[in-house]
């Protein structure tokens, strides 16, 4: 995937939950979303503060495996009412 694709799914609707089990050394969440393509997504990223500025930084990022899509689905069925 590319970085324009990634970036995309931040732009859209975008769940996301705290990593609690990776979140040792820094905060992490992990999102799952939709890019421009339609592309359902899952990504691992921390916020990185530069200056007075805050960045996402990716860790990972992969499609999403059907099981994670139905959920996200799930998700957005719920929160839209």
């Amino acid at each position: 995937m590319s970085l324009f694709e990634l970036e995309s799914a931040f732009y859209k609707t975008l769940h996301i939950f705290p990593d609690l089990k990776h979140s040792q050394s820094e905060e992490r969440y992990i999102a799952f979303g939709i890019t421009n393509e339609g592309r359902h997504i899952f990504v691992a990223f921390t916020l990185r503060k530069v200056g007075k500025k805050t960045y996402i930084r990716p860790i990972s990022s992969r499609y999403m495996h059907q099981k994670e899509v139905d959920y996200y689905e799930e998700i957005t069925r719920i929160k839209n009412g």
